[in-house]
């Protein structure tokens, strides 16, 4: 299934030409959308939720409901980086290595704070420019190793991006900073692992993987609950999707405003006497 998924992303990207020639990639550079919503139907659609799900490990978090997906489109100027990154690590790494895909590329959630309402709705796909808005700014232009820490202070693995499998984990990190969301959204990532440092133990004084890795993978142990993943190199990874979900099922507009309706001409017809 995982094989699978990564071939449907790249054709995501392939077909960047088809899609920058719609309405999504209308606006100026500061408010264009990244975001295509993808259709519940989609077989691509069904993959993500369910590895969003397997991937809810803390067993004191309830399993949420997944409301909409998105596809995060990137221009080709921003792509090309991260694919002569895939490119050079492959070229790297040995046949003995462990890489079901080039540069062992994999899917790694990640948690960041949002201030807009950027897919509350399936409409809601404009970028805002709010300096707090760390999500629009990763979906205007990717990650930024400079800005890593400016959120969470403690860097476990020392100065990197980021990600984890386990998405309950990355929920973490999951914030809103405009209250009036009843909405939870979360960043399906292409990260390239090369050939990862497998760690139990903290290293927080990190700025580059060791000598012949070319990532860290903190796997449960001495210092970890749940798994992380970090890259230190900002070409070794790109969002791909944006997950939008709630612990709540959801209401739909039109639903509640039936059901609004109802009550007040309930509460205006005049009891029976």
């Amino acid at each position: 299934m995982f094989d699978e998924l990564i071939d449907e992303i790249d054709e995501v990207f392939d077909a960047f030409d088809e899609l920058k020639a719609n309405r999504a990639f209308m606006g100026s550079s500061n408010k264009r959308t990244r975001l295509v919503a993808m259709k519940e139907g989609d077989h691509t659609y069904a993959h993500l939720e369910r590895y969003f799900h397997t991937g809810w490990k803390h067993p004191n978090k309830p399993k949420p409901e997944v409301h909409r997906i998105f596809k995060v489109v990137f221009p080709e100027h921003s792509l090309k980086p991260f694919r002569e990154y895939r490119t050079l690590i492959d070229s790297q790494l040995t046949s003995t290595t462990l890489k079901p895909l080039p540069g062992n590329e994999s899917l790694m959630f990640h948690g960041t704070n949002r201030r807009c309402q950027i897919g509350d709705e399936k409409g809601n796909v404009m970028l805002c420019s709010l300096p707090e808005c760390f999500l629009c700014s990763v979906l205007r232009g990717s990650y930024d190793i400079a800005k890593c820490g400016s959120k969470n202070r403690f860097k476990r693995f020392g100065t990197g991006i980021y990600t984890s499998s386990c998405s309950s984990k990355a929920d973490d990190y999951v914030s809103n900073i405009a209250s009036n969301s009843h909405y939870r959204v979360m960043l399906v990532n292409r990260v390239i692992l090369g050939n990862p440092c497998i760690r139990k133990t903290n290293a927080i004084h990190l700025t580059e993987p060791p000598p012949g890795y070319h990532s860290v993978v903190g796997l449960p142990g001495a210092d970890l609950n749940y798994e992380e993943t970090v890259v230190y190199d900002n070409d070794a990874i790109r969002p791909a999707f944006l997950i939008v979900y709630s612990h709540e099922p959801e209401v739909r507009p039109e639903i509640h405003s039936k059901a609004m309706a109802f009550w007040t001409t309930l509460f205006k017809t005049p009891l029976a006497t």
